[in-house]
């Protein structure tokens, strides 16, 4: 149907001689026109979803194009229930992910026109592959302007501490994630504690990356206030465009300027996201992280506990050479005084028998000079004048006085001797009022070398006694 147009003719319109069209003709005729020049060809459309819902048993959505922030089209698409499950099959674990705002789409679609509900794309198909392919070129393009930054490896020359309990946790609560990190940590084996603050954060949708920088902001400036050891930054696994959000380049660039260590455990095992790459330390998973943090409180543990036991084992042998070293010094201590004593006794006795072996020879010397003397003045006197007789006595009488006080000299020296022998004897000791107590046979010289219930022998000047120890009291000088 072809709607004439009035566009050519001039002056006023004749409202007599135009013609009015129904509603309804002008939506056949739109219809016609589009089956005429399509003729329900199937298009390959690349659009950005702005919204997405189900209602009942079909979807809708929102497709827009924006360029430079200026919105350029806008269009309505549906996905009727007859393709929503084969699409939802195709998308699997990624469906959710895919079907949301915010998300770029490559589909294929109809055109369809209805008189009421207007111009819409009924999408058949979504190729996925198109979408991971871009979000991997993204990442390349984000890898190789961190690399250029030089933010990889940034963030894991800031030190981190050995024992890292002070932490902060960037994540959702209540995910899985979120909830695993915090029972292994709080259930270790070793009951470590620590103290955790939590910056809750979107980790999944359009304003995930916003919200996640501003937790690391907001981490950063907790640090310029406490002490913080570490900042923990979490998520479960998930599809891998769920995951596409750690590959961000501001979230990337954030972690890495971070002045605090950052942990990251985000994913599965076998996923791997660029802030993995610029994170202090890398964990596979949640788990892993909180895993990480135990492992090196126990590390720390372990080598203190090496040096303590080698401290320890040096201290022993230490004390064990200077215990040695105290025993050869005691026992010098003790044995030297007597050694000294008994060398010092032997000298006096040796002495004492040289005196006297020394007067014995002297006096036998006299004796026989005094016989040899009496034998030549007897036979001088024979010869000599009677006139000189008086004095050869008086001069046997000077020689007798002589040799009787040369020997009261060699006398007192032999009795001053004795006397000095006496007293250093234990006899004269014991006779004086002291005693000598023995253990074993064994001279007892200090209270501590008793104990309680020991037998002693105490020797007196007459007799001994035998005695059992109650109490030991140990005193110095008498003066305590």
């Amino acid at each position: 149907m072809t709607l004439p147009s009035d566009a050519s003719k001039t002056g006023p319109p004749d409202p007599s001689a135009r013609k009015v069209h129904p509603l309804s003709k002008v939506t056949e005729a739109v219809s016609k026109m589009l089956d005429e020049r399509v003729g329900g060809k199937q298009l390959w459309v690349r659009a950005e979803i702005s919204q997405f819902g189900i209602k009942g048993k079909h979807a809708y959505l929102d497709l827009v194009e924006e360029r430079n922030g200026q919105r350029m089209a806008q269009l309505k698409g549906t996905i009727w229930s007859s393709r929503l499950e084969s699409i939802r099959k195709a998308l699997g674990a990624e469906f959710e992910e895919v079907l949301k705002p915010g998300r770029e789409i490559v589909f294929s679609a109809y055109m369809s026109f209805h008189a009421v509900f207007g111009f819409s794309l009924n999408i058949q198909e979504i190729d996925l592959d198109v979408l991971l392919g871009e979000m991997e070129r993204r990442r390349k393009e984000t890898l190789a302007a961190l690399k250029k930054e030089g933010a990889i490896g940034r963030n894991r020359g800031v030190p981190m501490a050995p024992v890292p309990q002070r932490l902060i946790l960037i994540g959702s609560a209540g995910t899985a994630g979120f909830t695993d990190f915090m029972a292994h940590l709080g259930g270790n084996d070793f009951g470590y504690a620590f103290d955790i603050g939590t910056c809750d954060a979107t980790v999944q949708g359009a304003k995930a990356v916003e919200s996640l920088v501003q937790a690391l902001h907001l981490a950063g400036r907790v640090a310029l206030r406490m002490e913080v050891d570490a900042v923990v930054l979490l998520r479960g696994g998930g599809a891998k465009l769920d995951l596409d959000i750690f590959n961000d380049l501001t979230l990337c660039r954030t972690i890495a300027s971070m002045a605090l260590p950052v942990i990251v455990g985000v994913g599965h095992e076998t996923d791997q996201t660029l802030c993995e790459f610029v994170a202090h330390t890398a964990c596979k998973t949640p788990t892993a992280a909180a895993a990480f943090i135990v492992d090196r409180m126990a590390a720390f543990e372990g080598g203190v506990e090496r040096e303590a036991r080698a401290i320890a084992s040096e201290s022993r042998a230490r004390l064990s050479d200077h215990v040695s070293f105290l025993r050869q010094f005691s026992t010098l201590l003790t044995e030297r005084p007597l050694s000294l004593v008994r060398g010092e006794r032997g000298s006096l006795h040796t002495n004492a028998n040289a005196v006297v072996r020394r007067t014995r020879t002297l006096l036998a010397e006299q004796l026989a000079a005094m016989g040899h003397a009496r034998t030549s003045l007897s036979a001088v006197a024979q010869v000599i004048p009677e006139g000189n007789k008086k004095m050869l006595g008086d001069v046997s009488n000077q020689l007798r006085r002589e040799v009787q006080r040369q020997l009261r000299l060699h006398e007192e020296r032999v009795g001053g001797v004795k006397s000095t022998l006496s007293l250093l004897g234990p006899e004269t000791t014991l006779k004086r009022g002291f005693s000598i107590t023995r253990r074993n046979g064994t001279a007892v010289r200090s209270s501590d070398e008793l104990v309680p219930g020991d037998q002693i022998v105490t020797q007196l000047a007459k007799g001994s006694v035998i005695s059992t120890v109650q109490r030991t009291d140990l005193k110095q000088d008498g003066n305590e």
